[in-house]
């Protein structure tokens, strides 16, 4: 091929056929890891683990009356008492004690469970085909409450959890993701070219949001498992205990990657080049 045709065929390869450059896919971008970005990123982490450190008692605190409020409000059978704050630690979140009456896992309530289940299992096969997604989910719920009811009805006394151990755990799942927060945005957010109020607000905003969905959370789960039983606590932790806080971190994350940024409005300028799928 003649040197010219082959440099024109190249050309051709980086434009289309109106002229235009043809830019390479988001997909083969590469970040310029800027190490003033990425220091200030360790920082801003750094800032926020010191500072739940410090807030853990008031957290605690909070955690602990609005669960008891709760208990009260909902005049739940049982007691329930505030988190002993004598051993607290970072990765050792007091909580409160929560132990009420559950409903008993009779025959009839477990035959009631499992007409409940195949019905819902119906209804989902006539949604429409925009609300399949809507479908899986609510199919997915029924085996697994379909597997608890079987456990229940074979063996009811071996269940190896309690309310109490329940609530507890699903508090502390909740401090935990708290104290991961700020280092998931390090490596999914701060590396982008954010204004750092930006970086400070998006885990100034996804903190508050967990911390006040774990009280409200589980006081629900309380309150579904006193009325249920404990037939349903396998689904209320596979599906509605951690999952919800997580997908509500992500949707946060997802609003914050739109906000303006005029870094970003060039396009591959802010990249790095591009590298070829390996």
């Amino acid at each position: 091929m003649p040197q010219s045709s082959q440099h024109n065929h190249l050309q051709g390869r980086h434009h289309g056929h109106r002229g235009g450059a043809i830019l390479p896919h988001r997909s083969i971008w590469r970040l310029r890891w800027a190490p003033r970005r990425l220091a200030g990123g360790v920082l801003i982490a750094l800032f926020f683990t010191a500072l739940l450190g410090f807030g853990q008692t008031a957290v605690a605190t909070l955690w602990g009356q609005q669960m008891v409020w709760w208990m009260q409000a909902l005049a739940l059978p049982g007691q329930f008492a505030l988190p002993d704050l004598a051993g607290i630690g970072l990765l050792a979140m007091p909580v409160p004690m929560i132990d009420l009456r559950l409903a008993d896992t009779h025959p009839l309530a477990l035959a009631g469970h499992a007409l409940a289940c195949a019905s819902l299992w119906l209804l989902a096969g006539w949604l429409p085909d925009s609300a399949k997604p809507g479908a899986y989910l609510l199919r997915f719920a029924v085996l697994i409450h379909s597997a608890s009811l079987l456990y229940f009805w074979l063996w009811p006394a071996r269940f190896p959890h309690s309310l109490i151990s329940h609530i507890g755990g699903g508090l502390r799942q909740s401090w935990v993701l708290m104290l991961l927060t700020p280092w998931l945005h390090l490596f999914t957010y701060y590396l982008f070219p954010f204004a750092v109020w930006q970086r400070l607000l998006l885990t100034t905003l996804t903190l508050a949001y967990l911390a006040l969905l774990a009280p409200l959370q589980y006081a629900s789960h309380a309150a579904l498992l006193v009325a249920l039983g404990a037939v349903v606590m396998p689904l209320l932790h596979l599906l509605l205990g951690v999952m919800v806080p997580i997908l509500g971190l992500v949707a946060l994350y997802g609003w914050a990657m739109s906000w303006h940024d005029p870094a970003r409005e060039t396009g591959p300028p802010a990249i790095e080049g591009h590298s070829h799928a390996g």
